[in-house]
């Protein structure tokens, strides 16, 4: 087992035990108890990390191809930014109990996915990919965190219409709290989405992949995602509006999200993967692979792709 692997084997095991944890002390709210368990999680974020750097060292390239290297960019920015947000809202540790067996799994299943090595453009290892990268994945997870809270929002609302003060009540955020952070998180959770889709219009227009990248449907899905946060941004600081119909539009965000970066790879065939390898384009009714023009690295290239011009390697 190599060493990356290995740190994110033991981070997968890590926020399992913060996940038992969570369980145990939902209702203690003691502050000792949620420093425990912040300190074991940051000590998981640490692990996953450390496998990134290990892995974009050992590649060569930003670890950011494929269902592993997703899983761990992803586990990162939601438990960061669960973490900047426990820390100075202490009545939402409860929610801990429902976020980290997610991220358990999610770590899991990318763990699954971590079988070979998924073969990347040259052109893709231009600094703004990373630019593009980490402010996608952390605009990931603050939405992420926005549908929690959303969800937990109309859970709370609809125990207290029916007047079902114990329980769940008792263990969910006050509505107040949770419609206070999520005024607080779509700011940062959209101007961050927003740079990273700044930095693919950047990227595509220096590579002048032209309209082939914008047929991409995970940029589709992106825009679609993009479109319902703004709105959601719109009616929170400029209409002033609060309440269950804009934790009902926080939760379709989070269904947008949850579209594009899985949905997308499970239904359609995507430049952007995170899940199964680079697409292959069809020909003939089968699955075909083309060579890479540079220094014979087989990646996507072709009448689908739009990183190469099918020009014959010259040798």
């Amino acid at each position: 087992m190599s060493a990356d692997i290995l740190l994110a084997t033991l981070a997968c095991g890590i926020f399992a035990a913060v996940a038992v944890l969570a369980a145990f002390h939902a209702r203690d709210p003691a502050p000792a108890r949620g420093q425990d368990m912040g300190a074991i999680a940051v000590t998981g974020v640490l692990c996953l990390v450390a496998s990134l750097v290990v892995r974009g060292l050992r590649t060569g390239r930003l670890p950011a191809v494929g269902g592993f290297e997703a899983a761990c960019w992803y586990t990162v920015a939601v438990t960061l930014a669960f973490l900047w947000v426990g820390l100075r809202r202490r009545v939402l540790r409860t929610l801990s109990a429902v976020l980290f067996p997610c991220l358990t799994v999610v770590l899991a299943l990318g763990l699954a996915c971590a079988g070979g090595e998924t073969p990347v453009d040259p052109r893709l290892r231009h600094p703004l990919v990373a630019v593009h990268v980490v402010a996608a994945f952390a605009g990931y997870g603050l939405f992420t965190l926005e549908g929690l809270l959303a969800a937990a929002y109309l859970l709370q609302d609809r125990c207290l219409k029916r007047k079902r003060f114990g329980g769940m009540a008792a263990c969910l955020p006050p509505l107040e709290a949770l419609d206070r952070v999520m005024k607080e998180l779509i700011g940062p959770a959209v101007g961050l989405f927003t740079l990273s889709i700044g930095m693919g219009i950047v990227l595509s227009w220096v590579n002048r992949w032209g309209l082939a990248w914008a047929a991409d449907p995970k940029v589709a899905a992106t825009a679609a995602t993009w479109v319902v946060y703004v709105v959601l941004f719109y009616l929170r600081w400029r209409a002033g509006q609060h309440g269950r119909g804009l934790a009902w539009v926080a939760v379709l965000g989070f269904c947008c999200v949850l579209l594009t970066f899985l949905g997308v790879h499970l239904v359609a065939e995507s430049l952007h993967d995170f899940g199964f390898g680079f697409p292959q384009a069809r020909t003939n009714g089968q699955r075909q692979a083309w060579p890479c023009a540079r220094q014979g690295e087989a990646v996507l290239s072709g009448p689908a792709c739009p990183f190469h011009r099918l020009e014959t390697p010259r040798t």
